[in-house]
């Protein structure tokens, strides 16, 4: 039933806000908003009426008939969308929307080949996982890589810079890949990047990087395709992880937290990249109906409402300094990083720097003995992360932060 192998797992029994139960009525404090979905914590009483409003009026409608509903939610996903970026595709998974994503690229390039980077995340779905940084991820499946990887530029770790900006230095690979008529690498369709990793590990690419992809892409003639998922939705500090370099890509996949704990995703892109097909070019029975898409209209008036974006910056600041300033000195603490509420902690071996898986998977078993909740990513799996919902109490934040410092510590 379950596909993680915890030994002993955490069996949900109900939630609320922050708040996890399980089945023997303990109580947890989740720092990690169900793998960053819940921004607007579990059960938030504006998602569930709007939720039950619908039910009692239409809950399915196939994805080829229009509805009120699903006119409002391009409506709200265009208000919010980075300018330029004015065409919608409703997706159900981020898996999904990614495939869509890059079959759109292919179709309006036509061309074949993808950029992505070491550590990318884009799902694991058969047609997503093949772009994935993390072998592992392709190989339990048996699918077979299609893409041209570079390393993703992590401030921390990037030992093949040797000190140098590892940013300008894969700007610099990508660049003569292109150009270089014997690179062996094909005209490429699309560069497809997430603006900050998520499970890489919350890693920050420097600044310049996005731009230069950027430049790089309209030079090939290539599509630039952003995966929000994770990073975006006010998850970051702002409405979208790439307003903090001022960047806009071609496509852009968001999901997660838009649903409002119900699954829901969307492809957003410009009106050149998505006129490309023609009606019935795809389809799908649940690409989105009415219960979902009344969830993501409710969760995006809550989010804009009440300026989830900036409370998430402000939120993120101090927990970032706090954990900072709590954690300075420890030889295993290696890197502590971060935008808004979505933050990692590098743990390391105590000599020579080398990733410390054992004690990342001790120090969320511990953590969850005393009741709290957080995540695990990173290419060596040895980043806690935290990624809590965008509402959650300061003082709950402060609970979590202390527990999370003491084991850590």
């Amino acid at each position: 039933m379950r596909t993680f192998s915890d030994p002993e797992p955490l069996v949900w029994s109900r939630t609320r806000g922050t708040r996890i139960w399980d089945e023997d009525g303990r109580e947890y404090l989740d720092l990690y908003a169900g793998f960053a979905v819940a921004a607007l914590g579990y059960c938030d009483p504006r998602v569930t009426d709007a939720i039950v409003a619908q039910a009692s009026t239409m809950t399915h409608s196939p994805s080829a008939a229009p509805t009120r509903v699903r006119a409002e939610m391009y409506e709200r996903l265009i208000e919010i969308a980075p300018a330029g970026l004015s065409r919608v595709l409703l997706a159900i998974t981020g898996a999904m929307a990614n495939e869509t994503a890059i079959q759109l690229a292919r179709a309006a390039t036509g061309r074949r080949t993808v950029i992505s980077f070491s550590g990318t995340y884009l799902g694991r779905s058969v047609g997503s996982v093949c772009y994935a940084g993390k072998h592992a991820y392709r190989t339990r499946l048996g699918v077979a890589a299609d893409a041209q990887f570079l390393p993703y530029p992590d401030p921390y770790r990037s030992p093949w810079a040797c000190g140098a900006d590892p940013g300008a230095l894969v700007l610099g690979m990508l660049e003569e890949m292109i150009d270089d008529p014997a690179s062996g690498v094909g005209a490429p369709a699309c560069i497809v990047v997430e603006p900050i990793q998520g499970n890489g590990g919350v890693v920050i690419p420097p600044v310049g990087f996005l731009a230069g992809l950027r430049r790089l892409a309209d030079k090939a003639g290539a599509v630039l395709l952003f995966d929000e998922i994770q990073c975006g939705f006010g998850r970051s500090g702002r409405m979208w992880a790439c307003q903090h370099e001022g960047v806009t890509p071609d496509l852009m996949t968001i999901g997660k937290g838009i649903g409002g704990g119900v699954a829901l995703a969307a492809i957003l892109g410009t009106e050149e990249v998505m006129t490309n097909w023609n009606p019935d070019a795809i389809t799908s029975t649940f690409m989105a109906n009415a219960l979902n898409i009344t969830a993501g209209i409710a969760t995006i008036d809550a989010v804009r409402k009440d300026g989830l974006a900036e409370r998430s910056a402000r939120l993120g600041a101090d927990a970032l300094a706090r954990l900072g300033e709590r954690l300075a000195g420890r030889t295993h603490i290696g890197d502590v990083r971060g935008r808004g509420l979505f933050i990692g902690i590098e743990l390391v071996r105590d000599e020579g720097g080398e990733p410390d898986p054992g004690r990342a998977a001790a120090a969320v078993a511990e953590l969850r003995a005393r009741g709290i909740i957080v995540g695990r990513g990173g290419r060596y799996d040895n980043v806690i992360k935290l990624s809590p919902a965008l509402v959650i109490e300061e003082s709950d934040l402060q609970e979590g932060l202390v527990a999370v410092a003491e084991v850590l510590s």
